[in-house]
């Protein structure tokens, strides 16, 4: 089962350099100029759009970790409307090798086709084109061919292809929304720069952001726009940035404690304790998997482990993706199997032991610990509570895996 560890939000890969928008929303899609396909069929536009399919087109890199870290979530997608008319293409501009090496890697967990990028034509296409520079950054063409929506893939794919399949994708609005989007990144870029040089441009756009967040029903969702939150996040941000780096550098505790007051007193009101709490699980998880996933470290792997079981969070799904990639990441050198459980468990806890997956995730730690008879009764629960037949198959072979007491499940790791 695909269960992924979601990186902070403001962390993306530039990979291409900044320039203006030439497409806009509604804009035909170009067919994709490939290379060479790596991996799955390949996807012609122009067929797609005659059956009157959706195509998602997205463009990544391999040395790009919040990159890998979508790549789980676009293969669960893949799953879910594989029967319903909806390609997933992955374009890299890499070389062959490189790209092959990690897509054979991946195995499963990057299930949908792969392709290198035939001397950047289609990241000039679509990349360009809508001005982006950031990936991982996926693009929609809708069933007559028009790109109708464009962001990152973490965000509101879902519910955009929804919506596309069934007829009420409001176009105009998306428009909209994404026309707000890219006047908030230039304010910021201003505010950032030089606030009283760029003052009179500021408020020119604040006023346009303004009439734009009426119009669209609000382009920040759950939030209304307004230039005082706005610098409200963006020094929030900061010092968030400021407390990531410190973790990662090793800092000594006192000095992480200093930054951690000032990120509290600086918190948005809809910034709530639980929230500092998954933020701390988030950060205190990527130093901790830096680290096993290196030679060396094993005292400051078993301190951060130490922080990471004490953090008080009901946050199921980091819960489930930290465990899960404990146990099951090829990379890792030193594993953890009862930091695996204790997470899991919280999992379990937090959920009310009512999804199928969390406790897929809590039988496997039981039975990677040896505790057999555990993971049996567990995974027993798990299937009764699989919603596809899908699932339950996956669920039913990995429970007999546990009562033949014979090897882990298969999941394309060595399982160490």
């Amino acid at each position: 089962m695909s269960k992924f560890i979601k990186l902070l939000p403001v962390l993306v890969c530039i990979a291409f350099v900044e320039i203006a928008a030439s497409a806009e929303l509604g804009s035909a899609a170009a067919q994709l100029k490939v290379e060479k396909w790596i991996k799955g069929q390949p996807v012609d536009i122009a067929a797609c759009t005659a059956k009157s399919n959706v195509v998602v087109v997205e463009f990544w890199a391999t040395w790009c970790a919040p990159c890998r870290a979508t790549i789980p979530h676009l293969t669960d997608l893949q799953k879910k409307y594989k029967d319903k008319g909806i390609s997933f293409v992955g374009i890299s501009t890499e070389d062959e090798a490189t790209v092959k090496k990690f897509v054979e890697k991946m195995g499963d967990k990057m299930d949908y086709s792969v392709a290198i990028d035939k001397d950047g034509a289609t990241s000039s296409d679509y990349m360009d084109a809508f001005g982006v520079s950031g990936i991982p950054h996926a693009f929609v063409v809708d069933k007559k061919g028009r790109i109708v929506w464009h962001g990152h893939p973490m965000s509101e794919l879902d519910g955009v292809l929804k919506e596309v399949l069934d007829g009420t994708f409001d176009l105009a609005l998306s428009q909209k929304r994404t026309e707000a989007k890219q006047k908030l990144e230039k304010l910021v870029k201003l505010i950032s720069r030089d606030e009283e040089e760029n003052k009179e441009a500021i408020e020119k756009l604040v006023k346009e952001l303004e009439v734009l967040d009426k119009e669209t029903g609000g382009f920040m969702p759950g939030k209304k726009f307004s230039l005082a939150s706005l610098k409200q996040m963006m020094a929030f941000s900061k010092i968030v940035n400021e407390y990531a780096k410190a973790i990662m550098n090793d800092e000594d505790d006192s000095k992480v404690d200093a930054i951690a007051a000032r990120m509290k007193a600086a918190a948005p009101e809809d910034f709530k304790p639980a929230n500092f709490e998954e933020l701390r699980l988030q950060i205190f998880a990527q130093k901790y998997f830096k680290i096993v996933t290196g030679s060396t470290g094993k005292d400051d792997a078993a301190k951060l482990a130490k922080k990471m079981a004490s953090v008080n969070t009901t946050n199921v799904v980091l819960l489930n993706q930290i465990s899960w990639t404990i146990l099951t990441e090829k990379s890792i050198v030193q594993r953890d199997l009862d930091l695996a459980l204790k997470l899991a468990k919280a999992a379990v806890d937090a959920s009310g032991g009512k999804d199928e997956k969390i406790l897929d995730t809590h039988a496997r730690a039981l039975f990677d610990n040896g505790k057999v008879k555990e993971a049996i009764e567990v995974q027993k629960k798990a299937v009764e509570l699989a919603k596809d037949d899908e699932t339950r198959k996956e669920l039913s072979k990995n429970l007999k895996l546990y009562q033949d007491g014979g090897k882990k499940p298969d999941t394309g790791e060595d399982g160490k």
